[in-house]
């Protein structure tokens, strides 16, 4: 195992793959675009949430991580990317707003009828009111 581990760490300068770049795209939006993701790792379970406020040409505005506690629940963990993302927008006084999940269970409960018995019907309605007060262009997944 500790070979493995030194593997992973070394530096093969024979390799001749080329460097990867990466790159942001803002899908030709000219808003404030709110990326989110919920995280759930390992066992006994981990589960974090974060989004970033970006504006158009990608320059980092402000970011909302979180950390759940005794949880393993992922869906929760996206809804509360969502919730925290929209509310630092809100403290922002972000008037137009593009925002990116990759949960589409998340925007089917946040786009469709009420559900009065989810689990997280409370937090799926408080994010729905958020939306209201904004200028949401789009929830993309």
């Amino acid at each position: 195992m500790v070979a493995t581990f030194n593997n992973c760490l070394t530096i093969n300068s024979s390799s001749t793959e080329d460097a990867i770049f990466i790159k942001w795209n803002h899908n030709n939006h000219s808003n404030v675009i709110l990326n989110l993701n919920g995280s759930c790792l390992g066992s006994p379970a981990r589960v974090g949430f974060g989004g970033l406020l970006r504006n158009h040409v990608g320059f980092y505005l402000s970011g909302s991580p979180g950390f759940i506690q005794n949880s393993a629940d992922i869906l929760r963990a996206e809804l509360l990317a969502i919730y925290h993302g929209l509310l630092q927008a809100k403290e922002m006084a972000v008037a137009d707003l593009v925002c990116y999940s990759d949960s589409l269970h998340c925007i089917n409960l946040i786009k469709g009828p009420p559900t009065k018995f989810h689990s997280d019907a409370v937090l799926i309605q408080v994010i729905t009111e958020l939306i209201d007060q904004f200028n949401i262009i789009s929830i993309i997944l």
